[in-house]
């Protein structure tokens, strides 16, 4: 499997260390391997120091490097086994999570469900996230048992053992897609996934369902790195293409290119289509509009919503609009992309930030206006536990079909009983056929009760100094087009909506009864933030409507700007936190949770009275302690930094020899915060 799809499970389309792009000449230790995105060959070095571990902790330490290794390597069977060994002494709440993730991902749901409801119990900050994996595990379930009208193929003579997936249809006899089998270009593998570096392949239909060996398409397009995810205008004299990796840095992030075939049939030196102005995000999953008119791709810009979202750009006769972002009824806080618009007008692509079945699901939007809307998972079988991706249809149905078949088309996926890691399917969607003579059942009259109407507005705080989050709130202003979700925190509930608010930040949306719901915002460049409202224990009569209130205030992201938390005070001499301190150190847990991305700094400061080596000891104990109190709410060790500042910054005129009030010196005692990123994953190290 190459990196061109590996992303949606964490760096799919992330940067490429030149070292990266084959296998490092020079002895390295696990972590450098992880580091250098060299997985499997991290994983080779893990093993030998699991086995040679001598405690329970380190042996569970290893275990959770090595499945991290393999979860980002997308060998979920191999992951699944060492996380297991991992959770009996790990502490870290995302070891247990992952753990579910990759029950889900091989399809054992009913397992994954205990682990996310003992989650749920261990850590009930985080009870939202949990639930969502509890309520997709249960449909996933259901649609396993009610399978829509698809049969799935896998084309004899199409796969290898290794990863072939991207398939576009050339022509109707020709299927152009990506490989990483052993004819690929080049003669290294891959540290990444162990396979050789992918390459754009062709192979020949014999009939239906039987292709002749695969070939390399061109050695102009093809090089020793990662090429592949095609598509071409309509004529097939053009083509875009992904290519990924190089001999510099810029060329290591991944980028779209475009080539041209000469009069002879062949493809000419392909160059680089420049559709952001910085160099430094990836740019992959083309998919050209058959008129030529629009360009749809996957990329991780850091304004996104985060992880790989999928964008569109037009074109003029002064080339490529500025790209678009398909909004957030498409693009999830974690990743979208392989994008293929059909015929009838509909969006096409994967996402494992949507609810689905396992790792990446193919979900399929219709176009209302200017805007996507109703995101539908494509459902069992064409979506399965593991990763569904790249989907693509023919044109045209053979004329003696038409009554029978609605659609046929290709997709890739990593499911069982596959030749390789990822294998082209193909797919024929049957339409339904109506049962005869069937008669009405008589349906029961149903009890209306009382209607439960939430009216939701976001808003953002107004500072009298717009560069300062310290300064005085003046008012609050609405926020328009802003994502709102609503998530019912039940398995009985069916409502996990997205939906943007309006001109004045305000939506709405009818409830379930004796249902709790988190309701969230979120928007680039603020904190996402989150209320609980409840339609239980609402006395109400039938045909009543009960309002419900949600008020989301976000603030403002600013980076490695020092904020103060309130009241958290410590006893003098000491560094344990105090009981009064644990409803802002919660809120400020509750805050890391719903912006995962975040990674802060921790400070404490003394007043100047005592030592200055004393109080620099003092505070950073202080400091650590606040660390350690969110840990043990279940916050990654990784994103929290401890710094004791003791007396050295001082925010009046307080210092040694000043006769100032007691509560001057408190306000030099403080605890406050920085963000240092926005970009952390979970999968970043060891």
């Amino acid at each position: 499997m190459s990196d061109i799809k590996i992303g949606f499970l964490g760096m799919l389309l992330l940067v490429l260390a030149s070292s990266c792009a084959r296998l490092l000449e020079v002895r390295m230790d696990a972590a450098t391997a992880y580091q250098s995105k060299q997985y499997i060959t991290a994983t080779e070095l893990l093993i030998p120091e699991y086995d040679q571990a001598e405690s329970l902790l380190e042996k569970s330490a290893k275990a959770t490097q090595i499945a991290r290794c393999y979860k980002m390597a997308n060998r979920t069977i191999q992951a699944e086994a060492w996380y297991e060994k991992a959770i009996a002494y790990d502490t870290d709440a995302s070891t247990s999570y992952n753990y579910g993730l990759m029950l889900k991902a091989n399809g054992k749901y009913e397992k994954a469900m205990k682990v996310f409801e003992e989650y749920a119990r261990v850590y009930p900050i985080d009870r939202s996230r949990a639930t969502k994996q509890l309520k997709s595990c249960k449909s996933a379930m259901e649609w396993q048992e009610a399978p829509e009208p698809y049969r799935i193929e896998n084309p004899q003579g199409l796969n290898s053992r290794a990863s072939d997936f991207a398939p576009v249809l050339y022509d109707e006899s020709t299927l152009i897609f990506t490989s990483a089998r052993s004819s690929a270009k080049g003669e290294e593998v891959y540290g990444w996934t162990g396979e050789k570096h992918s390459d754009i392949f062709v192979a020949e239909a014999i009939n239906a369902n039987a292709y002749g060996e695969g070939r390399p398409l061109s050695d102009s397009i093809n090089t020793v790195f990662n090429e592949g995810t095609v598509t071409f205008d309509q004529g097939f004299k053009v083509m875009y293409f992904t290519h990924c990796g190089g001999a510099s840095s810029v060329d290591d992030y991944c980028k779209i290119y475009k080539t041209e075939r000469a009069p002879n049939g062949e493809w000419i030196e392909p160059e680089r289509v420049y559709l952001f102005s910085v160099d430094t995000i990836n740019v992959g999953h083309p998919y050209l509009t058959p008129n030529g008119k629009e360009l749809y791709f996957s990329a991780d810009h850091p304004e996104g919503y985060g992880g790989k979202d999928i964008y569109s750009v037009k074109n003029t006769r002064e080339g490529w609009t500025t790209p678009k972002n398909l909004g957030p009824e498409i693009n999830s806080e974690l990743n979208e992309g392989f994008p293929f618009i059909h015929a009838d007008g509909r969006l096409y692509f994967a996402s494992d930030g949507h609810a689905g079945m396992g790792g990446l699901d193919i979900f399929v939007s219709e176009r209302k206006g200017k805007e996507w809307t109703n995101v539908q998972n494509m459902k069992y079988p064409v979506n399965s536990p593991a990763d569904d991706f790249g989907i693509h249809f023919q044109p045209n149905i053979k004329p003696e079909l038409m009554d029978s078949v609605e659609a046929i088309g290709y997709f890739a996926s990593s499911r069982t009983g596959g030749q390789g890691n990822d294998d082209i399917y193909r797919f024929t969607h049957y339409i339904p056929q109506e049962p005869l003579d069937t008669i009405p059942e008589e349906t029961t009259p149903v009890a209306t009760g009382p209607v439960y109407l939430l009216k939701g507005v976001v808003k953002e705080k107004i500072y009298s100094d717009p560069n300062n989050p310290n300064s005085s709130i003046t008012g609050m202003s609405p926020m328009s087009a802003i994502l709102a979700e609503i998530n019912g925190l039940s398995l009985s509930s069916s409502i996990d909506t997205r939906m943007r608010s309006d001109s004045n930040g305000a939506f709405d949306i009818e409830l379930e009864p004796d249902v709790d719901y988190r309701v969230a915002a979120s928007a680039p460049g603020y904190f996402r933030g989150t209320v609980n409202v409840s339609t239980k224990n609402q006395r109400a009569a039938a045909g009543d409507t009960v309002m419900l209130k949600a008020e989301l205030v976000l603030d403002k992201i600013f980076e490695r700007v020092e904020i103060t938390l309130d009241n958290i005070y410590f006893d003098l001499d000491k560094w344990d936190i105090r009981p009064d301190a644990e409803p802002t150190l919660s809120q400020l847990a509750t805050l890391l949770v719903e912006n995962p991305g975040i990674t802060i700094e921790l400070g404490s400061h003394t007043d100047s009275r005592g030592r200055d080596k004393y109080n620099q000891e003092l505070s950073q104990k202080r400091a650590q302690s606040t660390v350690d109190y969110l840990v043990r709410r279940g916050l990654d060790r990784r994103r929290l930094i401890a710094t004791g500042y003791g007396e050295a910054q001082l925010v009046n005129d307080c210092t040694d020899g000043v006769d100032c009030t007691e509560e001057q010196h408190q306000q030099n005692r403080r605890t406050t915060f920085r963000v240092l990123s926005e970009d952390f994953s979970p999968d970043r190290g060891f």
